[in-house]
């Protein structure tokens, strides 16, 4: 450009001097040179800081690497390396069996886990049962006891030593009866009271297991983000693929706007 602006004033100059005649000697020459360094440095400041411009310039794009969030043995890949891929597409698949294994197992253990905390219930309602059973034949031995014991008392007693100690063994023995129900009933109350906002800490345990086994199984699948493009693809079938950031399998590139990313001068840009 500043060659381009030298060699037009110097046409310019030539031009003026045929046209008007104007004689050749040092205080004429002179005066073009000084007129011409003057006007042309003027022009190119004023270029530069109206019209900046760069040598270093490129084209931006935003690259999207992809990394399985799971690891496992690529089962296939897709074939349209650098073709327009729709959102949503196969990019590849890794080997389910082992993520469908374990979603099995979870849902097998949680509907397992239901039946028991019914079973629960059922027994705490057959302790209660029981233990109200066996107070209602406590209170009745406590009763005939505290009567044999009043009977030793009178002034005749009607009973033998050995009655009397019988009544007193078997109210004994229901006693620990009756404690010894009281204690299941609140041992299986203690199991179904672990509870996390309304549900039974177990079941909500093997709840959220379940969920991320079936999250782990649906990123065997990875699919594109977005419209775009694959490159440097770097997995074939039988690959293993591991679940690292910094080694991606492949580079995604979306769609996007066309970017142009260049270096200027800080006093290029005043304007």
């Amino acid at each position: 450009m500043d060659l381009l602006i030298v060699l037009t004033y110097v046409a310019l100059a030539w031009a003026v001097f045929k046209i008007f005649r104007i004689p050749v000697n040092q205080w004429t020459l002179a005066t073009a040179a000084l007129g011409g360094v003057f006007l042309v440095s003027g022009l190119i400041l004023l270029m530069n800081y109206n019209h900046p411009y760069t040598f270093t310039a490129q084209k931006a794009v935003i690259a999207i690497p992809i990394t399985p969030q799971v690891t496992g043995i690529v089962t296939e890949v897709t074939d349209k390396n650098n073709q327009l891929i729709q959102k949503g597409e196969v990019l590849f698949k890794l080997e389910p069996v082992r993520y469908q294994a374990r979603v099995d197992r979870l849902q097998a253990d949680l509907m397992t886990a239901t039946h028991n905390i019914k079973t629960l219930r059922a027994q705490l309602t057959e302790a209660q049962a029981n233990t109200t059973q066996v107070s209602a034949e406590r209170d009745r031995l406590f009763k005939n006891y505290q009567r044999y014991l009043k009977g030793s008392q009178a002034a005749v007693n009607p009973f033998s030593e050995r009655d009397i100690d019988d009544a007193r063994q078997n109210f004994l023995a229901q006693d620990a009866l009756v404690k010894g129900s009281v204690a299941e009933q609140a041992q299986i109350q203690s199991q179904l009271d672990s509870m996390v906002n309304g549900e039974q800490s177990q079941i909500v345990s093997l709840r959220a297991q379940l969920t991320e086994a079936k999250y782990n199984l649906e990123q065997t699948v990875i699919r594109a983000p977005s419209n775009g493009y694959v490159t440097q693809v770097l997995i074939r079938p039988g690959t293993y693929a591991a679940a690292l950031p910094l080694r991606p399998v492949m580079v995604f590139i979306p769609e996007q706007k066309r970017q142009i990313v260049a270096q200027f001068r800080q006093n290029s840009l005043l304007r």
